[in-house]
């Protein structure tokens, strides 16, 4: 249980097979393909690749199109939300059974209804925006109690409408008085602007426009022959049958909501089908056979090679064998139990192990178990993790990446639970219990405890690069790379306790001994890969150097007693400020009680949320830097990830 065993394939198939296979292939699900395209040893045998095939392109405007539905359909989704939906959880499909659903769905006769419906509604939009539009452009106009039509073509007048800044109305009316055959009448006033109506005849026309030229007239058209209160009020009733006619037609969009979780499932089912043509841009082909290449887990192999035997008509020749357990160009799929899958989302945000490495999930999982757990460290805590939890995988339907993540503070809950029983912290003291550590007294107890933690947290990762050494046949890398630092650190831990234990001499000087040793061999041998006596010299002390690094490394592990001290403070001063809010009578009962809830549910955020990141910080800097090096990259089924339904 760790890095899943891969093989490498090599199919040749006809052409005219090609679809059926990547559909058998896509219901199997475990197969990884090479980019050929990558490879110049089948370009030099006259090889070339696929091209992206029409069908992509189709099936794009179909996702678009059922997105486009999907988006719609969403405004009057009326599917539980919150707890309820929850527990509803989404539907799970196996790939035939997603397949079949699909098939007998008309869902591009409804794409085009929902389109017809849209565009009318559109249509009917913009009308209603003309409409508004047209309101607002004859409101200021509105006091004018006759039909327009009537000024139109006066054969002896002429007829100005427009706007003239408010500022200026003074000048304008001051000029106005030298006209004798120009009537003016201001209509109504905006924030801004004064609208007028003048009537002049042939004769003062041009006096007129000049005094209006000259206090920054703007013309204006009134839209309308009736008057402009009759256009109005016909505006408003026309709005008010466009937005009946809008209301109606939302109504029908509305009455077939309950089609949206077919739409979901035929969402999820193009994407995949999407993918399957994607894929054809991996392989190489012939004028009439197609070459294809990748990974699948070596426990598959038999499900893989008859799901090809089923699709192909024609000759094929399929050749599979074991990947190379040195090749970090092999994809890495993960395969853990339940307890060690729950922490391989630390490893993935971190990097993938190469193939030839190890998984480190079952390797540092039970470290951040413990350490999580002494950095929360409140019995209360850990109950309200253990319910929580319990009662989201009992009657939940989640996916699956949920339930992981809901499982592994289900564990991380039991690890809360000892410590807070160790510590004798529930809720901070609510209930008093006697524990082993008081963390507000014995804070120098619990900072010693920490840094023993952190000795064998740093001691085991150097045993596991021993390991590895090993394990690849370098057994004198072990010895310098691990046993010399073992000799150095432990010696001088125990050289140190000396100075204030009452220890026999003897083990000082036995202690001096490893210790002077373990720094001698360090430095005799960490430059060895420098190919000059003085570079192998100056490599070695550089190496001895990185004990100071190990000094950092232990004062890190302080924090695990730093973050536990912090939220027992925390629940501390919450109870306090509680037992004050008690003493004020009935009133303080009830706004203690909220305080209490409120800020005992703040705190386990907040404690739970630092030990998530600081003990992955343990995790990724001390733990991984003294063996990990990651780099691998991730298998990728050949399966859409789903975001609507769950896809077996």
């Amino acid at each position: 249980m760790a890095i899943v065993k891969m093989s490498r394939f090599s199919l040749f198939t006809f052409d005219a097979d090609r679809d059926k296979l990547l559909h058998e292939l896509q219901k199997f699900g475990y197969v990884h393909f090479t980019n050929l395209k990558a490879e110049s040893a089948y370009q030099e045998e006259g090889l070339t690749g696929l091209e992206v095939p029409e069908a992509l392109g189709e099936v794009d405007e179909e996702i678009q199109d059922v997105k486009f539905v999907l988006d719609l359909l969403k405004r009057h989704d009326d599917r539980e939300t919150g707890i309820k939906g929850m527990i509803r959880g989404k539907s799970q499909f196996t790939f035939e059974e997603l397949e079949k659903k699909v098939s007998a769905f008309d869902y591009p006769g409804l794409i085009g209804q929902f389109k017809k419906l849209t565009g009318e509604i559109d249509s009917l939009s913009q009308e209603e925006m003309k409409c508004s539009a047209l309101v607002e452009e004859l409101r200021p106009w509105k006091s004018l109690d006759f039909e327009l039509k009537s000024l139109r073509n006066l054969q002896f007048s002429e007829v100005f409408t427009g706007t003239v800044p408010k500022k200026l109305l003074d000048k304008l009316k001051s000029d106005l008085g030298s006209l004798t055959e120009t009537h003016v009448e201001f209509i109504s006033e905006s924030k801004d602007e004064g609208y007028l109506l003048a009537i002049t005849t042939k004769g003062e026309k041009e006096a007129l426009s000049e005094i209006l030229r000259n206090s920054s007239y703007s013309q204006l058209q009134i839209p309308t022959e009736l008057s402009p209160a009759a256009e109005i009020a016909h505006q408003k009733e026309k709005l008010q049958r466009i937005k009946a006619e809008k209301k109606a037609l939302e109504g029908q969009i509305k009455a077939q909501a309950g089609e949206l979780p077919q739409f979901e499932e035929t969402y999820e089912y193009l994407l995949n089908k999407k993918l399957r043509f994607a894929a054809e841009t991996n392989f190489m082909k012939t004028d009439h056979v197609n070459v294809l290449s990748g990974y699948v887990p070596t426990e598959h192999v038999d499900t893989f090679t008859k799901a090809v035997e089923t699709t192909q008509a024609q000759a094929y020749y399929l050749e599979v064998k074991e990947a190379e357990s040195d090749d970090d160009s092999v994809p890495i799929l993960l395969k853990n139990g339940k307890f060690v899958e729950s922490f391989e989302s630390l490893t993935t945000m971190y990097a993938l192990p190469k193939y030839s490495s190890v998984d480190p999930t079952p390797l540092f999982a039970p470290f951040y178990l413990a350490f999580f757990g002494m950095m929360v460290g409140d019995l209360g805590f850990g109950l309200v993790m253990l319910v929580g939890t319990v009662l989201a995988l009992r009657f939940f339907n989640l996916d699956k990446g949920t339930k992981t993540f809901v499982r592994f503070f289900f564990y991380l809950s039991f690890s809360t639970i000892v410590w807070g029983l160790v510590f004798g912290s529930f809720f901070g003291g609510v209930i008093p219990m006697k524990g082993l550590i008081n963390p507000s007294t014995q804070y120098q107890e619990l900072l010693i405890v920490s840094i023993i933690f952190g000795g064998i947290h740093l001691f085991y990762a150097l045993a596991i690069k021993a390991y590895l050494a090993i394990r690849d046949g370098k057994p004198w890398n072990a010895l310098f790379d691990v046993g010399f630092w073992y000799m150095a650190l432990m010696g001088a831990i125990v050289f140190l306790l000396t100075m204030f234990l009452p220890l026999a001499p003897v083990v000082k000087t036995i202690a001096l001994v490893v210790m002077v040793t373990g720094m001698a061999g360090i430095v005799l041998t960490g430059g060895r890969d420098n190919e000059s006596v003085v570079g192998k010299a100056a490599g070695g002390l550089y190496s001895l150097y990185g004990i100071s690094s190990y000094i950092g490394d232990f004062v890190s592990y302080s924090r695990l007693m730093a973050l536990g001290l912090s939220g027992g403070f925390i629940s501390t001063a919450i109870n306090m400020m509680v037992g004050m809010l008690f003493d004020m009578g009935f009133l303080g009962y009830i706004l203690g009680v909220v305080v209490f809830l409120g800020g005992q549910a703040f705190n386990l955020f907040l404690s739970a949320l630092s030990a998530y990141v600081h003990t992955s910080r343990l995790t990724y800097v001390e733990f991984f830097g003294k063996f990990y090096e990651g780099g691998g990259k991730g298998f990728k089924l050949f399966r859409n990830k789903t975001k609507y339904i769950n896809l077996e």
